[in-house]
């Protein structure tokens, strides 16, 4: 538009643009009147006659299909016209015309199944769902899952279901053999119903893992289970956790780790390494941690010991210095090696001081 009025002001002196204008504006009124009138007349002609009104809609529909067939399918072969068809579709989904057109589809295929019956169900044999997204805190696990539709008329269901832990379970004792319905008894529904796709489980124990499996399902069947494991966090003690075979704290700073050894352990008997995030603790070629660091230290700073626990017994105190200090909850230690239990930051002030050194009565 700029570019047409530069152009336009240098055939015509700036004081007779007004009148170019004007006069302008007029012939275009006058066209578009008289075209509005005639196409009025003809339309009244074509109102008195209902086959006429009957060819006149088909014509108009036919033309305004082809002209934007036409159209789109040109813009398809130039990668400028397929940006912009993209970038139409991306804003008319934004806009209230399409929700209204998406809401009215959506009716018009319930009410259409209602009267149809059974004959757009199909049976969701193929249709296992997958875990996607968990949350995990003390006692509470948040569970997110899809699955691919059975059909895009219709939508699917979904159950989920928890294991039921027994007293001998929750202690870390296996659970003795029992029939197929009895174990079948054991699973407890958390979540059913249509469209379901998230799950808040609460009340459950701190510091276990727990087991879940959830399947889709309508009025022509149901498909396989799909089974997870998944732990909740522990409350931290000392501003740590614990893990197999060790217990930890943290401090803004560094991280403690005290192992269990055995009571005739020496210092020549052990192989401690920490390379590329990596912690390995090997006694007697027997590994005691071995697994990748939740986040870097640095290894120079890098120091243990043997001396004596609270109860008498012979522990290793490991040492190992962040290489960044963590001056919020969020970015505190979760955990000294991936895949062990996890503690909830939540609990975790800011700032840890530490609150105590190493013993001092040690064997390096």
């Amino acid at each position: 538009l700029k570019f047409f009025l530069h152009q336009l002001t240098s055939f015509y002196p700036l004081e007779s643009m007004d009148s170019l204008l004007i006069n302008g504006a007029k012939s275009l009124s006058q066209a578009v009147g008289s075209l509005f009138a005639s196409a009025g007349s003809k339309l009244e002609d074509v109102g008195k006659d209902p086959k006429k009104m009957a060819q006149f809609l088909t014509l108009f529909l036919i033309a305004h299909f082809t002209l934007v067939t036409v159209v789109v399918g040109g813009m398809f072969f130039s990668e400028w016209g397929r940006k912009k068809l993209k970038k139409y579709w991306r804003l008319s989904k934004q806009g209230p015309f399409f929700r209204c057109i998406v809401w009215f589809f959506n009716l018009f295929v319930r009410l259409y199944v209602r009267l149809s019956g059974e004959r757009l169900v199909v049976d969701p044999c193929n249709c296992k769902p997958r875990f996607t997204t968990i949350q995990t805190q003390v006692n509470r696990i948040v569970l997110h899952w899809t699955a691919e539709r059975s059909s895009k008329l219709t939508n699917d269901s979904y159950e989920l279901q928890i294991w039921k832990k027994t007293k001998g379970e929750s202690k870390g004792r296996p659970a003795p053999g029992s029939t197929t319905d009895a174990k079948e008894a054991r699973w407890e529904t958390c979540a059913k119903g249509e469209g379901v796709v998230t799950c808040d489980c609460t009340d459950l124990e701190e510091g276990a893992q727990h087991k879940f499996r959830v399947r889709t399902f309508n009025s022509k069947g149901q498909s396989e289970w799909t089974e997870g494991t998944f732990g909740t966090r522990l409350r931290p003690e000392a501003n740590g956790g614990w893990g197999p075979g060790y217990t930890w704290s943290q401090s803004t700073k560094e991280v403690q780790v005290v192992i269990i050894v055995k009571a005739d352990s020496k210092g020549k008997d052990f192989q401690v390494t920490c390379k590329g995030g990596r912690l390995s603790v090997v006694e007697a070629g027997v590994p005691l941690v071995d697994g990748e660091l939740w986040r870097s230290v640095k290894g120079s700073e890098l120091s243990w010991s043997l001396g004596h626990g609270d109860d008498g017994g012979k522990r290793m105190f490991l040492s190992l210095e962040k290489m960044e200090k963590t001056n919020r909850r969020a970015n505190h230690w979760q955990c000294v090696v991936k895949g062990h239990p996890l503690v909830d930051t939540r609990f975790l002030p800011d700032c840890i001081i530490p609150s105590g050194k190493m013993p001092d009565e040690t064997e390096i």
